[in-house]
């Protein structure tokens, strides 16, 4: 499962907890604004029993970063 599913599975205030980040920071992880660092991600992926697949959530942050850059290029145009 990605990030995102395993959010909507056990709801921010349990992630908060099992990850021991601000709810901020989880949002901003769900929303794609910001992607975690080598060592953090090390951490998400042990606090969470390795239940997120990190090649699909690495995949959906890439093609949500081309989304981005192609509809803000269309914007500049």
């Amino acid at each position: 499962m990605t990030y995102q599913q395993w959010i909507d599975k056990v709801g921010y205030e349990k992630a908060e907890k099992v990850l021991d980040h601000p709810e901020s920071t989880l949002r901003m992880l769900y929303s794609f604004q910001r992607f975690p660092r080598p060592g953090a991600m090390v951490n998400i992926l042990d606090r969470t029993a390795n239940a997120i697949d990190l090649e699909k959530w690495v995949r959906s942050f890439a093609a949500s970063q081309a989304a981005r850059k192609t509809v803000k290029g269309a914007v500049e145009c």
